[in-house]
């Protein structure tokens, strides 16, 4: 999704569900940086962390770390690898139909159709509650 999403907005949506403005960076900086620590184009374990339905199993990894030693970063992970495979479709399918020049580039958030955005931002809000409620010391089903 770029950086318009996985810096940006996720940085809106983490001051938007509490953070404060240092943490909800902390947050963008690593879902944002992920990409460049983990490039899909490097090996076949990087790309499961970008598509569906390995990036779903990927985040929920990254955000039972994040959770169990309250790190911001991992939970910044945890965001990309869902925010992708929301955006990329299965198996990286609307990549592919963007390559055939049949479909639109599922990282141009603004070309993206609303029901994908609206569920880039629940999943990404869902992951930040979650993790912000733990750090409260609030307990929360796995």
């Amino acid at each position: 999704m770029g950086p318009e999403v996985h810096f940006r907005l996720t940085y809106g949506w983490a001051v938007e569900e509490g953070f404060t403005p240092a943490l909800a960076e902390r947050i963008a900086r690593a879902d944002v940086a992920f990409d460049a620590r983990f490039p899909a184009r490097a090996s076949l374990v990087n790309i499961t962390r970008h598509f569906a339905p390995s990036a779903w199993l990927w985040s929920r990894h990254y955000l039972a770390r994040a959770l169990r030693v309250g790190s911001p970063e991992l939970l910044g992970w945890a965001l990309h690898c869902a925010q992708d495979a929301a955006a990329h479709g299965t198996l990286g399918e609307n990549h592919l139909l963007l390559r055939a020049r049949i479909g639109r580039d599922p990282d141009a958030w603004e070309r993206a159709p609303e029901g994908i955005r609206r569920r880039v931002e629940k999943v990404t809000r869902a992951r930040l509650r979650r993790y912000r409620l733990r750090a409260e010391g609030v307990s929360v089903a796995s």
